[in-house]
């Protein structure tokens, strides 16, 4: 009996760790997410949530998608560099932020207390476009502080996002996540 609880409670650890593998996700290009969330209808889903986003808004005020990965699948860590490239204008919300994390999913502590972009504070040129570099050495520019050599999380939210954007995320162009050569 013993072992079929701690075996029943290490299978749910895991079905909630294991978000990105639940049929209410999709991925487009790095990045995970949902366009809508049954927070508080799907136990599990709540559960696996609630592991990384305890304050979660519901889908009809904002979306979450998640990076762990660059373009080539490696997971995201501190010992590289990276950029984040876009255009200002491809996501369609009233307001949208790029935010990283800590591998323990908390903000990363750096002494420009810096930790997210957003699309009213960012640098773009004249067309809209954009770069963010992602690094653990300061950077001019949009710079955006990662830890020094441990993994880290991308966390990009679109709050009131068009309808027609929203219900096309799997689809629509997203920002590109692409490691920078040393």
């Amino acid at each position: 009996m013993f072992i079929a609880v701690i075996t029943g409670l290490a299978v749910g650890v895991y079905r909630m760790a294991n978000v990105e593998t639940s049929k209410s996700f999709f991925t487009n290009g790095s990045w995970t997410g949902s366009q809508s969330l049954p927070l508080g209808k799907d136990n599990l889903l709540t559960a696996q949530i609630s592991t990384f986003a305890l304050f979660a808004l519901p889908s009809e005020e904002a979306i979450y998608l998640f990076a762990r990965k660059d373009e080539q699948h490696e997971k995201l860590n501190g010992e590289n560099d990276y950029a984040i490239t876009g255009n200002i204008n491809q996501i369609k919300a009233n307001y949208w932020s790029i935010t990283a994390y800590g591998k323990d999913l908390y903000l990363i502590p750096n002494e420009a207390n810096r930790f997210s972009f957003n699309n009213s504070n960012m640098q773009t040129d004249s067309a809209g476009n954009f770069s963010i570099t992602v690094s653990s050495k300061k950077q001019s520019g949009n710079w955006l502080p990662s830890p020094t050599d441990a993994r880290f999380n991308l966390v990009l939210r679109i709050y009131k996002g068009e309808r027609n954007f929203v219900e096309h995320l799997n689809e629509v162009p997203l920002p590109s996540i692409k490691r920078l050569a040393k």
